[in-house]
């Protein structure tokens, strides 16, 4: 069976991973039932310095998928049954049922999407021995939202990283990017390491801005910089 060989990233500044604690465990909730590799997994935590050779966009379009049939407002029952788990750690007199108030909360949270909200139905189990008010349940929904929106911002950086336009300011820096751009992402990263290896001035250079680097694999892609 062949595997995938691994590629080092270069050392460029990630997006920072959301600045709450939970961060991991809501990305491992958010991602649970989903064939995620582990690079990935790894990358979305915040803590990924490689990725396959090849056949790394694959994944990241399919879960970046996965995310857009996400945004769907929680119907009342989930939103019912997720009131009813937590029913327990609610300032409510003992006579009184989590369904007089539902109104109030549903009121407040109207919208929340049906992975958040079980996310954070979820996470207030772990986080918390006794569950707050409704302005702590907006903070963790809003704690949620924050990891899910650096999830996918972090999926489409990956995606996207060679297709922004870049100036070329002569025809043989305009050939390379052409070619980079032809190039599978694998391919790309395969060569930028090769060439950081020879080439100390790579190393503070972020791979995602091809304009700054590409004349100097002009070379390793068969074209004549000017």
């Amino acid at each position: 069976m062949e595997t995938l060989k691994q590629v080092r990233l270069p050392h460029y500044a990630q997006t920072p991973p959301p600045a709450h604690s939970g961060h991991a465990e809501i990305i491992d909730f958010l991602l649970s039932g989903q064939d995620v590799p582990q690079w990935l997994r790894h990358d979305l935590h915040g803590k990924g310095n490689t990725r396959p050779a090849r056949g790394a966009i694959g994944a990241v379009l399919a879960l970046r998928d996965h995310f857009n049939k996400c945004h769907q407002p929680v119907s009342q029952d989930l939103f019912h049954e997720g009131l009813c788990e937590l029913g327990g750690h609610f300032p409510l007199p003992a006579n009184q049922h989590i369904k007089s108030r539902e109104r109030i909360y549903w009121r407040y949270l109207q919208g929340v999407e049906k992975p958040v909200w079980q996310a954070t139905v979820s996470l207030a189990h772990i986080r918390q021995k006794t569950f707050p008010v409704v302005r702590d349940l907006r903070s963790l929904i809003a704690a949620v939202v924050a990891s899910r929106n650096w999830a996918e911002r972090r999926l489409e950086q990956i995606e996207q990283s060679f297709q922004k336009p870049a100036t070329a300011p002569n025809a043989g820096m305009a050939k390379a990017l052409v070619r980079l751009r032809q190039m599978s992402p694998g391919d790309r990263l395969q060569l930028f390491n090769k060439a950081r290896m020879r080439r100390p001035e790579l190393a503070n250079i972020d791979m995602r801005e091809p304009a700054k680097w590409a004349d100097l694999v002009a070379a390793d892609l068969g074209v004549v910089s000017r």
